[in-house]
């Protein structure tokens, strides 16, 4: 009898060392920041949600499914299933949201030159975008630009049917002669016509109903991030050399409590284009003056010193002057983006292209601290720099 309540003991913990074992080694990719109470990226690619059956076909010929903390790299092939959705973190502050029985794969992950294709199925794209910083959505016979932040809808029917709703921004189709599609049309590709109609907001289907619940989800773990512990894991991550002001609009922040990655945003006063406000961003902390003001390691400032943007898919220079590539090296991206619109709409229920929730930047670095009226969500007291 005591032998065999000892084999049952025995069995009972090896198999709960095992399964724990197997679910650090799946969260291994998230989660092992040396010490730091979260995880800090400035990269395209993440697996941030997935749900039913999402395959990924590697370029290195390796196949298998995607779960959540992967990270799909350019030339991966990604297909979800007949209950497949699955949410793919894009620049940081963008996310690309694919529906059941679609494919797409990653061209280009550079913030100028941001590239993807929608080889089939349906896609939502949540982005932060505008002149310097176009998304370009590559499908069969057809590619679509999104040249302002927005909210937009690609699909890619079964009969090669290609259509793209513009819940809020604007939209191009082919180069810089192509149409122009504004918030609340859709334009429909149909053996090789062109049609530009309206369509209902009010009517959602699930997909288009999910994307907004995750966007809403997203925001609010933004807000319970912890103002002391993201200081330290910021300014350690700084230190590191893994993120600069130039590589991206902000960053993504990887909150073990939730399982989530959220954003970050390096503006002030930004909201989702959905949206739905970011309690915090980085001028909620106070770091050292050198933080603000220390250009990264060998100032290529940006990502494509070598000039190209993404501009040059719809015909601008490919050799822009020397007085705009100087700006582009010496001007954070969120301050370049800043420029385009207003902070915000407060009623994240309304999809209105003329109240677009474009961001906001602060017109300087601050000495030490963030200016007075910047928004402060925690009780605590903030730490010295």
């Amino acid at each position: 009898m005591k032998k065999s309540l000892l084999q049952i003991f025995v069995l009972t913990a090896a198999s709960v060392f095992l399964s724990g074992f197997a679910y650090a080694q799946q969260d291994s990719r998230v989660t092992s920041a040396a010490g730091d109470m979260y995880v800090i990226s400035a990269k395209a690619g993440g697996v941030n949600y997935v749900e039913g059956k999402v395959a990924v076909a590697r370029k290195n010929a390796k196949s298998g499914y995607l779960i959540k903390g992967d990270n799909v790299e350019i030339g991966d092939r990604v297909v979800t299933g007949t209950d497949g959705k699955a949410e793919i973190l894009l620049n940081p502050g963008s996310y690309v949201r694919l529906g059941e029985k679609s494919a797409f794969e990653f061209v280009s992950t550079n913030l100028e030159d941001l590239k993807l294709k929608l080889n089939s199925g349906s896609a939502i794209f949540e982005v932060f975008a505008g002149k310097d910083f176009l998304v370009s959505v590559m499908t069969p016979q057809a590619n679509f630009y999104l040249i302002e932040s927005g909210i937009y809808r690609i699909d890619v029917l079964p009969d090669g049917t290609k259509k793209i709703e513009v819940w809020k921004g604007k939209a191009q189709i082919g180069d810089k002669t192509g149409t122009i599609v504004k918030g609340g049309k859709v334009a429909t590709i149909q053996n090789g016509q062109l049609a530009l109609t309206k369509f209902d907001r009010d009517e959602k289907d699930a997909l288009e109903t999910w994307s907004k619940l995750r966007a809403k989800e997203l925001a609010k773990i933004n807000s319970t991030l912890q103002r002391r512990a993201m200081r330290d894991t910021l300014l350690n991550s700084y230190n590191s050399n893994n993120w600069n002001f130039y590589n991206s609009f902000g960053l993504w922040v990887y909150d073990r409590f939730s399982s989530n990655f959220c954003f970050l945003p390096f503006g002030y006063g930004w909201s989702s284009p959905y949206g739905y406000g970011f309690n915090y961003d980085f001028w909620s902390y106070r770091f050292p003056r050198y933080v603000y003001t220390q250009p990264p390691p060998g100032n290529a400032g940006s990502q494509n010193p070598g000039g190209n943007n993404a501009n040059t898919a719809i015909g601008s220079s490919i050799n822009p002057s020397n007085s705009v590539r100087s700006e582009r090296l010496s001007t954070p991206p969120f301050q370049r983006l800043g420029g385009f619109g207003t902070r915000g709409n407060s009623n994240p229920d309304v999809f209105d292209s003329g109240s677009a929730s474009m961001p906001s930047s602060r017109s300087s670095f601050p000495s030490a601290a963030p200016p007075p009226s910047a928004p402060v969500e925690s009780s605590a007291k903030a730490p010295k720099p």
